[in-house]
């Protein structure tokens, strides 16, 4: 979804009075990291957040089954100690390490694993649309202590990607607060699991702190220099923590623009995270009415953009994209559309708009990025004729005209995020015709050709089958150019010279970004 508008302008006196007034400093333990953070924690029940700030929080306090890890990712056991895939692709079946403990204690059993996946789906809020379709109540079966099965709907490729979503809760502890909602209110802030971190002092949009649990189970990867606690502050302001970072009050900061990543990298080992992203940034076009109907004008458009204008929105920090998927993930070694005027020109000319037309372009108000890709939109178009009216909404304004194909917008700009990385969470979300009118496909793109592909893509774990049907769908969506196809946008965390090996263990996946686990500190 949309970025948070990143704030500005405090006083350096607010960064030294609030990190002092709330007992932030790295004399309190031997090893303590400190995080400045734009994002509150509105939750960190597994079953309801879902994004990338509580994705990464649910890591320190939770396991999972599998777990991503490297640059580009991929899922990685993790309480898996093995695991087996019916020939049928349909049923998956896990064995468990023996004698992990929750943080009170009680064993992480399969049973656990029942009640997770159970849970999950009965509270059906945030990680439980990535099973929706594919896992049904009941289905998720333990066989003994140490072993479980998932018996899937139907084949699903990535479904060891989305299993690094299902966080494992401890039974006891959420029956004894189960309440009337299974347990989401106490789960709010309060911890239920096995992972290397419980909670400290837990102050709701101020201060949040984790403690290193030194019995972890898996041990930890940097012994003697794991850090011993992390205190996340929150810090609303991007000047706020742009001087927390330079002076060396907070070891990370996040949600930095581009300038600000520019004047502080390199100074006293500052560093900027390593990218690109996986975050695909596009603008979308009305595929069912108004003039972005007529591919042959779409064409013209793509033709049109000037590309580098747009790259240096980002600093020329982002990568530009080759098709509607992150370098990482797509097949496409050569971009179709980059700016040639001439291609431009001739597209224009087969259209129903040869001698030129006025597009409304619709972006959410307050996104610098976004009202920057409009002006450039708006000159690249001028240059074959087309007028460009921009126009800003509210989130909230824009989501209404996307059910309708009538009212939603001729060009729409869009970041898409990455929960697991293939292709699966891209391309279904974004050119799936049974979304259209969601956020993700607000353009109403379908092309029934492409549906049959991404179906055979999701229900197959043969790797090479389904690197086939997302090559030629990917092939088929650039012909029909539903999407203005941009770039990657590049990593907003700043990292200071204490922690050691952040570029080493990074990992681009939401909620991967910030390993603690991982975090070697100086």
């Amino acid at each position: 979804m949309h970025k948070v508008v990143r704030l500005v302008l405090v006083v350096a006196a607010v960064v030294a009075l609030s990190l002092g007034s709330l007992g932030v400093s790295k004399a309190q333990t031997e090893r303590v990291v400190t995080m400045g953070s734009l994002v509150e924690l509105y939750t960190i029940d597994p079953a309801v957040g879902f994004d990338q700030a509580i994705g990464s929080t649910l890591k320190q306090f939770y396991d999972t089954l599998f777990r991503y890890e490297g640059n580009p990712p991929k899922p990685v056991p993790w309480l898996a100690e093995k695991y087996e895939i019916s020939a049928d692709g349909t049923v998956y079946t896990i064995t468990l390490p023996e004698n992990v403990k929750f943080h009170d204690g009680s064993p992480l059993n399969a049973q656990a694993v029942v009640y997770s996946a159970e849970r999950l789906l009965r509270v059906n809020q945030g990680a439980a649309g990535l099973f929706l379709g594919i896992l049904a109540p009941g289905k998720t079966v333990a066989v003994d202590d140490r072993t479980v099965t998932f018996t899937l709907d139907q084949p699903y490729g990535p479904f060891l990607d989305i299993l690094t979503w299902l966080f494992i809760v401890n039974p006891t502890v959420v029956e004894a607060n189960k309440g009337s909602d299974d347990g989401v209110t106490y789960l709010t802030d309060h911890e239920a699991g096995s992972g290397p971190f419980t909670m400290g002092r837990w102050q709701a949009g101020e201060l949040y702190e984790f403690v290193a649990t030194p019995t972890y189970w898996r041990g930890w990867p940097n012994n003697d220099t794991h850090p011993t606690k992390v205190i996340r502050q929150v810090m609303r302001e991007a000047s706020t923590r742009r001087l927390a970072i330079e002076s060396g009050q907070v070891d990370i900061v996040d949600w930095m623009g581009v300038d600000d990543i520019k004047a502080v990298a390199g100074k006293n080992g500052i560093i900027a995270a390593p990218g690109p992203t996986l975050t695909v940034y596009d603008v979308k076009m009305n595929t069912k009415n108004g003039p972005t109907a007529d591919p042959a004008l779409r064409r013209a458009i793509a033709y049109a953009v000037d590309y580098d204008g747009m790259a240096a929105i980002w600093g020329g920090q982002g990568t530009l994209l080759n098709g509607p998927l992150p370098p990482s993930l797509t097949t496409q070694t050569t971009p179709m559309y980059r700016m040639d005027l001439e291609k431009a020109k001739a597209e224009l000319a087969k259209s129903q708009y040869a001698n030129g037309v006025e597009l409304e372009y619709v972006y959410v108000t307050g996104l610098e990025d976004e009202r920057r890709t409009g002006l450039v939109l708006q000159d690249s178009l001028s240059k074959i004729g087309i007028t460009v009216k921009i126009t800003a909404v509210t989130w909230a304004d824009a989501v209404a005209t996307f059910q309708d194909p009538k009212t939603s917008p001729s060009l729409f700009p869009l970041y898409s995020g990455t929960a697991f990385a293939d292709p699966d969470n891209y391309l279904w979300a974004s050119f799936n015709s049974a979304l259209a009118g969601n956020w993700t496909n607000p353009g109403h793109y379908s092309n029934p050709q492409v549906d049959a592909l991404l179906t055979t893509g999701r229900a197959t774990a043969d790797a090479a089958k389904r690197k086939d049907a997302y090559t030629q769908a990917e092939a088929l969506i650039l012909a029909d150019s539903p999407n203005v196809f941009i770039a990657t946008t590049p990593e907003d965390h700043i990292v200071g010279p204490r922690i050691t090996n952040y570029a080493a263990v990074y990992c681009p996946v939401m909620g991967s970004m910030e390993d603690f686990y991982k975090f070697a500190v100086q």
